[in-house]
């Protein structure tokens, strides 16, 4: 294999390594990074990594928000330098955070909003090479659970979120819709009308739609 081209051949590991998640989740959990990240700079920066801190340089008169900024102009997976101290993160310290985040209307988050926060933490430790002990492993499932049931305890009681999910697109206004854009001119609306079609019949994620080929079809 003296000809190869072993820095394509290196890209391409390292595309196949990074595609264990698709676009729309890496961009979710960077947000989910930064935003962890930017909280332990200003709360617990003992946890903190010394080359991290020293590349992010004097923070002391960022807003959180240009703090995040920051954070995300620095993180970089590629890099040998990790942001935090990955054996000393307690899952207290993370939990402490999930507890800290609101919605702009000052609602608590949903359960799968936390957990996806949980999941971006996996994703952190993954891209960074470094492996999750079991012992937080199994701590975050302890406090997950408790989690868990005080949201379902705060709905009972009426005093937390008892709506889960997105509101349905309801069938009168799926026919409203698709009779305007039939009515409308223009090879968009014609092209949104068959989109929004095989989204309802197929009963599936727009983003599924989106996926969908001529090969993939088959006539019978």
């Amino acid at each position: 294999m003296a000809d190869c081209d072993w820095g394509k051949l290196k890209e391409n590991i390292r595309g196949i390594r990074e595609n264990t998640i698709s676009a729309r989740s890496r961009t979710t959990y960077q947000n989910s990074h930064c935003r962890f990240l930017a909280w332990v700079v200003q709360n617990k920066s003992e946890l903190v990594s010394a080359p991290f801190a020293e590349r992010l340089g004097d923070t002391s008169d960022c807003s959180l928000h240009q703090l995040r900024s920051r954070v995300k102009e620095k993180l970089c997976p590629q890099s040998s330098i990790i942001p935090l101290e990955f054996e000393t993160l307690t899952a207290e310290d993370f939990v402490t955070w999930l507890v800290t985040l609101t919605r702009k209307d000052g609602s608590g988050l949903s359960y799968s909003a936390l957990n996806a926060h949980r999941a971006s933490l996996f994703n952190l430790y993954r891209d960074y090479g470094c492996t999750m002990s079991k012992a937080l492993e199994s701590e975050l499932t302890t406090y997950f659970k408790g989690l868990k049931h005080t949201l379902a305890k705060e709905a009972s009681n009426g005093t937390g979120r008892t709506k889960t999910g997105k509101d349905p697109l309801m069938f009168d206004l799926y026919i409203f819709l698709c009779k305007k854009m039939l009515l409308l001119p223009g090879k968009d609306m014609a092209f949104s009308h068959a989109y929004m079609v095989i989204a309802w019949n197929l009963m599936c994620r727009s983003s599924n739609a989106f996926g969908i080929r001529h090969s993939h079809m088959e006539w019978r």
